[in-house]
């Protein structure tokens, strides 16, 4: 079994009062969340970390996380290069956030936030109302995206067309006066669109789409034909030893 540490995140408000039975549920749920996060911070990540245990211990209000050394190391080296630094350029977006909401959590209640581990015996990085790391990381990110749903408008004197989609809404697709017109009226049907824009990190919005291409689907679920596919990948997919690590490499944005 790996050796096990701790990382500590000591929480002490303006007078000094603050104790375990002062912090809302609510709070804690934050604290658990972003540690989380800040460690691992994609999804396949979150999927495949270690166990953690959780406590809240006096002396003020200690946030104790209780994890294999290796990533004590992680949050060691992390928070003591952003105290080094005094900025966040190095980190990847969604750690820069997490920081950026510790700052605004102190700033908001008048919190002093210490960052200790098993590893030190002085705190790594310390976040008061007077901390100001700047975010710099992009808050999106270009690619290609598939949206499926009911075509129910297009056309207009810049062309475009809306689409409906159960995740995002109405959402507007800039087009050309070709693709529009192209094949039949697509209005009031169920299209998918390949696009290409802009994808929000903090809210998973999308914005500046341009159309790629049309595909056009029929929503119908067919049980003999999926059963006929499942025959015929099964033998390959048997031999899969990770499936969902393979899913992940092989998926496509999709809403």
């Amino acid at each position: 079994m790996e050796e096990q540490g701790y990382i500590e995140l000591r929480v002490t408000n303006r007078d000094n009062s603050l104790s375990p039975k002062d912090i809302d549920i609510n709070e804690i749920k934050d604290f658990i969340s972003d540690i989380e996060t800040f460690l691992y911070p994609n999804r396949k990540e979150k999927r495949n970390r270690p166990h953690i245990s959780y406590d809240i211990e006096k002396g003020s209000a200690k946030h104790k996380f209780f994890l294999p050394i290796t990533a004590v190391i992680l949050f060691n080296g992390l928070t003591s290069e952003i105290k080094n630094r005094r900025n966040l350029d190095f980190l990847d977006y969604k750690r820069q956030s997490i920081i950026d909401k510790f700052q605004k959590k102190a700033l908001k209640e008048g919190y002093k936030i210490e960052f200790n581990n098993s590893m030190q015996n002085h705190p790594t990085l310390v976040i008061d109302e007077t901390t100001d790391y700047e975010m710099i990381a992009p808050t999106f990110f270009e690619s290609e995206f598939y949206l499926y749903g009911e075509i129910y408008q297009e056309g207009g004197k810049n062309p475009n067309l809306h689409i409906s989609t159960s995740k995002y809404g109405n959402i507007t697709v800039s087009a050309t006066k070709e693709q529009i017109m192209n094949g039949e009226k697509k209005t009031y049907k169920p299209y998918g669109v390949k696009v290409r824009g802009k994808k929000n990190l903090e809210d998973d919005s999308l914005s500046d789409l341009v159309l790629l291409e049309f595909i056009q689907y029929k929503p119908l679920f067919n049980q003999s034909l999926l059963d006929k596919v499942i025959d015929k990948a099964s033998e390959n997919l048997n031999k899969i030893t990770d499936v969902d690590t393979w899913l992940d490499d092989i998926k496509a944005e999709g809403v």
